[in-house]
């Protein structure tokens, strides 16, 4: 996402941008994968030598479940402010911050639900949609 500081208003800026996540290198990690672009809505003000950006993203997001490798889909919403110093004419870049907070937001682990019973350990039986022949091996 580029501002052009010299475009900014007294009343500051509005931008709505759609990025794709391949161009923040995104599509390199495998905890989140992303189904669309990522929506980018930025509000921007300019005082003196700063400039202050409220940035909203959000995306549907297909996670991997660890306890049962089922994929779901989420949402994925984050909200966060950038502060930069400005010289005129210049035109600020913001895809390195957004590409660092979408990882820094990165769950550790996924559950698809709360109540996950996981996968059997002897025969891989997703346990979520029905019991399996080793219930009655396990101690």
């Amino acid at each position: 996402m580029k501002i052009y500081v010299d475009k900014i208003p007294n009343g500051g800026l509005e931008l709505n941008e759609k990025i794709e996540p391949g161009l923040l290198s995104l599509d390199e990690h495998t905890v989140v994968n992303f189904i669309k672009p990522i929506d980018v809505k930025a509000n921007v003000m300019k005082t003196g030598a700063e400039i202050f950006v409220d940035v909203l993203l959000e995306a549907p997001v297909e996670y991997t479940c660890v306890k049962c490798l089922s994929k779901f889909e989420y949402i994925f919403r984050k909200k966060f402010d950038i502060v930069r110093e400005i010289r005129p004419a210049e035109i600020v870049e913001l895809d390195d911050e957004i590409r660092q907070e979408i990882i820094v937001d990165y769950p550790m682990k996924v559950i698809c639900k709360a109540e996950c019973k996981g996968l059997c350990p002897n025969c891989g039986q997703n346990l979520n949609i029905g019991e399996c022949d080793c219930k009655s091996e396990r101690p």
